[in-house]
């Protein structure tokens, strides 16, 4: 059984308040995106040296296959992002055919922590922990809420009921 993480995502953050760890998110989530076009397994050497997790993030227009070669081995990523929007542009709605990939990551990586990104509300939170995401991000979701520790609790609620556990 996975441990449920919940990542409040940094670009819809108030910078000046960053206190999600005290309401009950598991890390800050921040999307870097690398120009690094050497050896892809110096490049996790390297994160990992920094005690920082290595992870791919997945497009939707990009192939599931693609990032296996990248799951297995000795220098494989330790966490999968499925993308849910195109990356770089607001105000996206949920693209449900992206659970697929979820379903299928899930099924070929049982201990893999896949974080799901883009769009996510309270009716598609419990779409993506259904089909495996056991890492959810979320910004405007929860940086914009009145109560954030409510909104945490209740998206570390539908991982865990979708494992089964709740």
């Amino acid at each position: 059984m996975l441990k449920p993480k919940i990542a409040p995502s940094m670009l819809s953050s108030d910078f000046a308040n960053l206190a999600m760890l005290k309401c009950g998110a598991d890390w800050l989530h921040l999307d870097i995106m690398s120009l690094f076009t050497g050896n892809w397994g110096e490049l996790v050497q390297r994160i990992k040296l920094k005690s920082m997790w290595p992870g791919v993030a997945l497009k939707p227009g990009t192939n599931i296959e693609e990032v296996y070669p990248l799951l297995d081995g000795e220098d494989s990523v330790e966490m999968v992002l499925c993308m849910t929007v195109d990356p770089g542009f607001g105000g996206q709605k949920f693209m449900p055919e992206m659970m697929n990939k979820v379903h299928a990551l899930r099924k070929k990586y049982p201990s893999l922590d896949i974080e799901v990104d883009g769009g996510l509300g309270p009716s598609t939170i419990d779409m993506a922990a259904s089909a495996g995401a056991n890492c959810i991000v979320a910004g405007s979701l929860v940086f914009g809420a009145s109560d954030p520790a409510h909104v945490i609790s209740l998206m570390r609620k539908s991982i865990e009921n979708a494992q089964g556990v709740g």
